[in-house]
């Protein structure tokens, strides 16, 4: 499935409340949901900073006050968990500067390092502690990264970790992150993509710290080929202009069968497959009305009357079968339960299969660590996170989303 387009997420954009006005793309920080850092927090962090400016260096008699941005001052605050700040070595002034807003501070070098300031920081934050956290080379024991994740787990916030670079304070924090959240190490790689973490994104010496990292973290690969429902019918199939999947579901009984969002270019190639299949199409399902691509839903019922269209009342598009929550779709024994879950469109809907496991078919609502766009097309953030938690996330721990 690695072939599929998601939508970059971009949680640098985002806010808390989400509504009533939705940013441009599905909230990252919602969508991972970390119970992270309060709108009143990120932006109070986000704040420009006044740093005083030696007179010398202005020639004047006394000191001036610059307003500068914490990128600037080469402080990172990433959007998840957005209460955590990370630094490399900061002059004096800019410590003073930044430090009250911080309830805890943890420096990641030697207490002995030049570039720390412990006393200027007692005088700011609440809590400072020392965890060394070295690398890449060494790299950092097991004792050093279980103090660190302890500190990043305990301590209060809003939190700053600094090291020399900021490098390994990034690394730290993506390491905590997913590890609390159990992510594998490919999901890792694209969190720190969409994070626009600088240790992964734009630090070229950072390669032997993010083979660790990645080391650390389960493999992508699959210990467990699952399987269908016994007499299912199912075949997954993916155009690749689009970056659509389109999925085939039959009863092996009756050979009765459904089409799940068929693209139109690919009309020909579907229905040779259910030929081959031996199965009779009954219903041409669209989880919403796309709009990066049309369906063959038209064309096939025109060549095979028989057909029913089938989409959600709330789209708004023309079907024989406009379908509310809670209606199901039966083919031979078999049926799909229509599920509301808007935010990518208003007329959203994912379809259920019940069955051991159930198999959940979500459309644009949610894809491979990623999720539809919301700018356009009726889409609202605060609605698919809504969505995706209530109606998909709720389902048995053992469904197969198939997206």
């Amino acid at each position: 499935k690695n072939g599929l387009r998601s939508q970059r997420l971009c949680g640098r954009r985002c806010t808390a409340a989400q509504l009533p006005h939705a940013p441009k793309t599905f909230s990252l920080r919602r969508f991972y949901a970390m119970g992270c850092a309060s709108s009143t927090e990120r932006a109070t962090l986000a704040k420009p900073v006044l740093v005083q400016v030696s007179a010398a260096s202005q020639g004047a008699e006394a000191p001036a006050a610059a307003e500068v941005s914490l990128a600037q001052l080469g402080v990172e605050v990433p959007a998840i968990p957005g209460d955590v700040g990370l630094c490399g070595q900061l002059s004096e002034e800019v410590v003073r500067s930044i430090a009250p807003r911080y309830a805890s501070w943890v420096y990641m070098n030697a207490a002995d390092d030049t570039g720390f300031l412990p006393e200027v920081l007692k005088q700011c934050v609440k809590q400072l502690e020392v965890r060394p956290f070295p690398g890449p080379d060494p790299l950092p024991s097991d004792d050093q990264v279980a103090a660190g994740l302890e500190a990043l787990s305990t301590l209060p916030r809003p939190l700053m970790l600094q090291c020399t670079s900021g490098n390994r304070a990034g690394a730290l924090l993506l390491l905590w992150l997913v590890q609390k959240h159990g992510y594998s190490a490919e999901s890792a790689k694209q969190f720190a993509e969409d994070m626009d973490l600088q240790f992964w994104q734009r630090c070229t010496k950072c390669g032997p710290m993010r083979e660790w990292l990645l080391a650390r973290l389960p493999s992508t690969e699959i210990g467990q080929i699952l399987k269908p429902a016994e007499g299912l019918v199912f075949s997954q199939l993916f155009d690749s202009e689009t970056c659509t999947y389109t999925y085939v579901l039959g009863c092996q009984d009756t050979k009765e069968a459904v089409l799940l969002d068929p693209v139109l270019e690919q009309k020909d190639r579907d229905l040779a497959v259910l030929r081959e299949l031996g199965l009779t199409l009954r219903y041409v399902i669209n989880t919403h009305a796309h709009a990066d691509h049309i369906t063959s839903g038209g064309l096939i019922r025109k060549e095979l009357p028989e057909v029913r269209t089938v989409i959600s009342k709330a789209s708004g598009a023309r079907a024989d079968w406009q379908v509310e929550p809670g209606e199901k779709v039966a083919f031979g024994r078999f049926a799909l339960e229509a599920l509301a879950t808007p935010g990518h469109t208003d007329g959203c809907f994912s379809w259920l299969l019940p069955g051991s496991p159930s198999m959940v078919f979500t459309g644009d609502a949610l894809l491979i660590r990623g999720c539809g766009r919301t700018d356009f097309q009726q889409g609202d953030s605060g609605k698919l996170y809504d969505s995706v938690h209530s109606k998909i996330f709720s389902l048995p721990g053992d469904t197969v989303v198939y997206p």
